[in-house]
């Protein structure tokens, strides 16, 4: 009776975010201000909440200016820049009026008007076809609590006493960047997906993370033990001597890993029996070069330039997008980079003007068929990434292609672009590749087709498998149905790789499957010797390549081909790495080689 029970380990399965093991207590950082109650006010008090809004919008812009700068001395521009797009959110004139217009025309406080605008924007991002958008959704919630927090006078700084590992329901970027100066030992989160600016600064910074884990604060308590595996996505509270004692032992051993990995990075990645694999980077920010360097990659596979446009009202002008891309270009030479043409609707980039909400955006008016029905924006584009290929090594892909018509109203656009610059006298790579991005199954299935009409194929699979599947990977009810390595996505991409082969065009992948290590062999014995996955994974990537023989990746696919079942395929893969690959660590599943 007198004694306290001794509370049994929990464990929790989450998303792994960014690679590492953490080991140590928790400090837990709580919200502390509630959802608002919808709260009218009399016409008199109108022009004091709007000061309010003011006041605390102030306030805000000045915790991010601080990060901000933080973040340009200690890490430079590549982590500084994602800090910056919160910025500009907050600076936005035209969306923060419409805050003051709610406060105006329907009499609501400060706080609730402000809900209901934030709120606004950030379901609209949910509902994008874009990862990429939808985990900018998460910055926009990051904006409103702190908007919320000051109106509400209980902004509580996070402060760390000792070294320690941050859970919380979320965090925003320039949160996480001062956790960093105070040695953070690791991030949990309970919202939060892989593509979050919160993970790729964790990622950018070598802080292991681990996202999606729901209901994990309600579970913890200040100073708790925990163990974070940012490899696995799992974490441990209250940790057993045995357990913590596991871990420690595989703390070091991935520590030792990571460093004997990055020593030998740089080096050409070539199979046991020589064949050269080329394995490049995809990025998002310009900065993002320097650690494509890093590690050695070949080249940039996919530079996504939707960042330039998000949260603008007037269009880059063709002179800045030739300055970022023609930056990309010299840092890289001679390395190859295939930059993608804006892969938004046009409610993303002027949401004041296309405002209207489509019911199935992943299925409506994006990319490719925004840009032709918007032939000044697109020639726009182009022109800059012509004018930034005078050097011969840019690429240029369109995504969300599904039909040959589509193709050629692209080419005749293509060819207009050059004309233009020829008659205005702007030098512009003639010899410019125009490639397709395969990620809808009506190409895939016509693959032989397409690759009569354009230069190259590089195949996305993060939308092929879901068009395939008709999974939302982001629906947590379906999303355990989502895989790569499902037989009818493995014989797509074979169809894919043999339609590119036949006609004698390059072919890549820049899907997640590329960065996934027990793809690796699959698609080398389809034929696929181009990859092109996020930094971080290269020097893993590279790893296993060197461990294959393609006889023996030919061996597994023939075997692979009579299974049927995705569970079936996921498990003879396993046991090949078992068998014939050594110290593959993140995100594998795969122990290493005893």
């Amino acid at each position: 009776m007198g004694q306290t029970a001794k509370r049994k380990q929990i464990i929790l399965k989450g998303i792994p975010a960014s690679p590492g093991i953490a080991i140590g207590p928790v400090r837990l950082f709580r919200v502390p201000v509630a959802e608002p109650e919808p709260q009218h006010i009399p016409p008199s008090k109108v022009n004091s909440e709007i000061q309010k809004l003011h006041h605390s919008l102030d306030k805000a812009r000045r915790y991010v200016e601080q990060s901000l700068e933080k973040a340009h001395v200690q890490y430079g521009d590549d982590l500084s820049g994602i800090i910056q797009i919160q910025l500009a959110l907050l600076n936005d004139k035209l969306f923060l009026q419409e805050i003051e217009e709610v406060i105006q025309k329907e009499l609501f406080n400060a706080a609730y008007a402000t809900y209901v605008v934030f709120t606004s924007k950030k379901e609209k991002l949910l509902k994008s076809r874009s990862a990429y958008l939808r985990d900018r959704a998460a910055d926009v919630s990051n904006l409103k609590w702190l908007i919320l927090e000051i109106l509400s006078g209980s902004v509580q700084p996070l402060r760390l006493n000792r070294p320690s590992i941050v859970v919380a329901d979320d965090l925003s970027p320039a949160d996480t960047v001062n956790l960093h100066q105070q040695k953070v030992l690791g991030i949990a989160t309970n919202k939060g997906g892989v593509h979050s600016h919160t993970v790729i600064i964790a990622r950018a910074l070598s802080v292991p993370a681990v996202v999606g884990l729901e209901t994990l604060t309600e579970k913890v308590r200040n100073g708790q033990q925990m163990i974070l595996d940012g490899l696995e996505g799992v974490v441990v509270l209250q940790p057993e001597p045995d357990t913590l004692a596991e871990y420690e032992r595989k703390r070091k051993q991935y520590l030792s890993h990571e460093a004997s990995l990055m020593k030998i990075s740089a080096r050409e990645a070539r199979t046991a029996d020589n064949k050269r694999i080329f394995v490049m980077a995809n990025i998002e920010f310009v900065d993002e070069v320097e650690h494509v360097k890093k590690v050695g990659a070949d080249g940039i596979g996919l530079f996504r330039t939707e960042g330039i446009y998000i949260d603008r009202h007037i269009l880059p002008t063709e002179d800045e997008q030739t300055k970022i891309y023609t930056r990309v270009a010299r840092e890289m030479y001679p390395r190859p980079v295939v930059i993608r043409t804006i892969d938004i609707g046009g409610d993303k980039i002027f949401p004041h003007i296309f405002p209207a909400q489509e019911p199935n955006p992943f299925l409506g008016y994006r990319a490719i068929r925004f840009c032709l029905d918007h032939r000044d924006c697109f020639l726009s584009q182009l022109r800059a990434m012509l004018r930034a290929n005078t050097l011969g090594n840019v690429s240029i892909m369109v995504p969300m292609v599904c039909s040959l018509d589509e193709v050629r109203r692209v080419r005749d656009l293509f060819e207009e672009a050059k004309n233009s610059l020829q008659k205005d006298g702007l030098p512009f790579g003639e010899d410019t590749l125009l490639g397709i991005m395969v990620e809808i199954p009506s190409v895939a299935a016509m693959a032989a087709e397409f690759a009569e009409e354009v230069d190259f194929f590089s195949i996305g699979t993060n939308d092929l498998v879901q068009y395939t599947l008709a999974v939302d990977r982001s629906n947590e009810r379906v999303a355990y149905l989502y895989s790569h390595f499902h037989p009818a996505v493995l014989r797509l991409i074979e169809n894919v790789v043999q339609a590119a082969q036949e006609k004698q065009i390059p072919v890549s992948m820049c899907g997640e499957m590329a960065g996934d290590p027990l793809a690796v062999p699959l698609l080398i014995a389809m034929g696929l010797d181009q990859f092109s996955a996020a930094h971080v994974m290269i020097p893993e990537i590279k790893n296993v390549i060197r461990q294959l023989r393609i006889e023996d990746c030919y061996a597994l696919y023939d075997e692979i081909k009579q299974l049927k079942t995705t569970e079936e395929i996921r498990l003879t893969l396993r046991h090949f790495f078992t068998e014939n690959v050594e110290g593959v660590t993140f995100q594998s599943i795969v122990k290493p080689k005893t």
